[in-house]
């Protein structure tokens, strides 16, 4: 199966680049997967864009939410929820960039929480906050924002949680060393960075100061560390964080949770245990209907790489729930009257990305004639559907900034014509360029040659190869050949974010080498906050593979990040994605995303269970975010 590192969801997951590049392997395959690019990308790039504000515009709620969660209550408590997944993590330090895989976020989402956490609907809520923080812009062009902890919040081990922690983890997150060097291991701060004042008002109140307006400040703080364990000075905690959160525990000691579960124990290669935690003080979530602690009486997640034996392990009810990357044997589960399918639109989605310093794809002809020719209905209605309904387009995505559950999404893409399959106009876009019919139905440039171009991906996974099989036949007939040229798992990164590649990208294709491919396929994961996409969409960025590089972009970054307004600074970011998804605003460099749709996790559950938690599918978040509302039948 799939690894997927999501980097970032550090304290200050929402820095310059939240997404995530998410690697997919077979069904078999448990290859780990690209580490984090640079700030962030997922099989997805990870850390970084998002990914995810002042308040962005409310995302609209999941097409369908668990029906059974309104059930919550009318089963029996108790039992031992059991999920069957296929990752596991090296150990529990989420912020070090060596790992940062999503089952790590995912099950740290149910030990600590934070000031914000990450609804079904992709939104914030406050989450250990008694409501919205109030941000105010002061004479000089700074922004404090005023935090209000819950009343009664409260450590698992008896401790009141206030203030004092959301202070110390800050310190210590941004503790230095003796050389002016960061202590703590975390993949970057730069929302950080931008603080210039932290300060205690009481117990439950705490301000932040900023140098001016940040748009993702809501992705900060999104885990507040405990106070009492630790040492006092910022640097010595820095150490101790960094052995403490590996194992989840401290001079011998397991470390106090202020989520719904306890660390219980870790049987490396078989199993990772959690256990109910008495002392929550209620989830804050929207989703939960739940309020108070769990009603099972703790987590068992069983580390199963094979696809056949997760699945044979649900029918079986040997587990109540699965939640990883999709697969196309999945479509077994899908067809149980035993099982439940309630995967929700996530922060993912799957894209063709174009090598803008490539031969041909260099053209802006050649790329609008590939999105003219792309059939994305095709591929939803054979891929994606089965698995996850009616919860995705039909049409496919038009957006790579705003994703289809939210608000301010608008289908850019479709809007261009792009998407649908028009053989004739992207014929017509090609022969404009000069590019001429051969005998054998493909075209030839009479100073390039034939249209050949390669598309690569993390191959094993069929779902994905299928996706490549049929989109290389719609092309065809446009007469644009594809060769699929793919390689196993998370090594397939090493082609678009080689060194070699990045010099070229990064140098406007004066430096390196910009012949190793043309056409990839992968997906960048997210969460609420769009402006992490264009961070790595900079000129020169570490993360940009597609060697795209505009001035206006480039300030426009800036722009959108530092709008106040949440309805202008939405309009901004459908702005940038014009520049990404369309030739609109860059008729030379522009479009060299081609989005395909969202990619939601698999997410479903069995008929054991009488209620199940809406599970968020985004950095940060994740299937046991609620898990307070998991509850066994009677």
């Amino acid at each position: 199966m799939i690894k997927t590192r999501r980097s970032g969801r550090l304290i200050a997951a929402a820095a310059a680049m939240s997404l995530v590049i998410a690697a997919c392997g077979g069904d078999d395959d448990t290859a780990s997967d690209e580490p984090a690019a640079a700030e962030a990308p997922a099989d997805e790039p990870a850390d970084a864009p998002a990914e995810e504000p002042a308040d962005e515009p409310a995302a609209e709620e999941p097409a369908e939410e668990p029906s059974s969660a309104e059930a919550a209550g009318t089963g029996v408590d108790g039992g031992t929820l059991i999920w069957a997944h296929e990752q596991e993590p090296p150990d529990l330090h989420l912020d070090d960039p060596e790992n940062n895989l999503s089952i790590t976020s995912w099950i740290r989402s149910a030990l600590i929480e934070g000031f914000y956490g990450i609804s079904g609907g992709n939104d914030y809520y406050p989450e250990l906050l008694d409501g919205e923080a109030v941000p105010t812009t002061n004479d000089d062009g700074s922004v404090t924002i005023a935090y209000t902890l819950r009343s009664g919040a409260m450590w698992s081990d008896g401790t009141p949680l206030t203030a004092a922690d959301a202070k110390f983890t800050f310190d210590a997150v941004m503790a230095k060393d003796s050389a002016g060097e960061y202590i703590y291991l975390a993949g970057d701060r730069s929302s950080l960075e931008q603080i210039t004042a932290v300060e205690v008002v009481s117990d439950t109140e705490i301000t932040m100061t900023w140098a001016g307006f940040y748009a993702g400040w809501k992705g900060v703080m999104s885990e507040i560390y405990p106070a009492h364990i630790f040492s006092d000075d910022p640097a010595t905690a820095a150490a101790e964080l960094n052995e403490a959160l590996r194992e989840w525990s401290h001079n011998g000691a397991t470390l106090p949770s202020s989520g719904p579960m306890l660390y219980d124990s870790w049987e490396r290669g078989v199993q990772f245990n959690m256990v109910r935690n008495d002392m929550y003080h209620g989830s804050n979530s929207p989703d939960s209907v739940n309020k108070g602690v769990a009603y099972v009486d703790g987590v068992q997640i069983n580390f199963v790489t094979d696809t056949d034996a997760q699945i044979n392990a649900l029918l079986a009810g040997e587990a109540q729930i699965v939640m990883t990357q999709p697969q196309l044997a999945f479509e077994q589960l899908s067809s149980s009257d035993d099982f439940t399918v309630k995967s929700s639109a996530g922060p993912v989605f799957e894209h063709w990305g174009l090598n803008l310093n490539a031969k041909h794809v260099n053209r802006p002809e050649v790329r609008e004639a590939l999105a003219l020719a792309m059939d994305k209905s095709e591929v939803m209605a054979g891929l994606y559907t089965p698995l996850f309904g009616e919860s995705l387009p039909a049409e496919g995505l038009g957006n790579v900034f705003w994703l289809s559950n939210q608000g301010p999404y608008e289908n850019h893409a479709g809007d261009a014509g792009y998407g649908a399959g028009d053989i004739d106009s992207a014929k017509a876009a090609l022969e404009s360029a000069g590019y001429v019919m051969g005998s054998d139905g493909i075209y030839e440039h009479p100073e390039d040659g034939r249209l050949t171009l390669r598309v690569g991906t993390t191959g094993g996974n069929r779902l994905r190869e299928i996706q490549q099989e049929l989109l290389q036949a719609k092309f065809a007939e446009a007469g644009i050949e594809i060769v699929i040229d793919n390689v196993e798992g998370a090594a397939y990164f090493g082609i678009p974010f080689s060194e070699d590649h990045l010099a070229c990208a990064m140098s406007g294709g004066t430096e390196g080498n910009c012949d190793t491919w043309e056409i990839t396929q992968f997906a960048w994961v997210g969460g609420p906050w769009p402006g992490s996409m264009g961070a790595i969409l900079r000129s020169g960025g570490g993360n940009n593979t597609y060697g795209f590089m505009n001035d206006e972009f480039d300030a426009l970054i800036d722009t959108c990040d530092g709008t106040v307004d949440d309805d202008e600074r939405a309009a901004c970011y459908n702005t940038m994605d014009k520049y990404a998804t369309t030739l609109e605003m860059d008729p030379e460099n522009g479009l060299f995303m081609m989005p395909i749709t969202q990619k939601p996790s698999f997410y479903g559950y069995t008929s054991d269970l009488v209620s199940a938690g809406v599970a968020p599918d985004a950095q940060g978040a994740g299937p046991l975010t609620n898990v307070v509302d998991f509850q066994f039948a009677g």
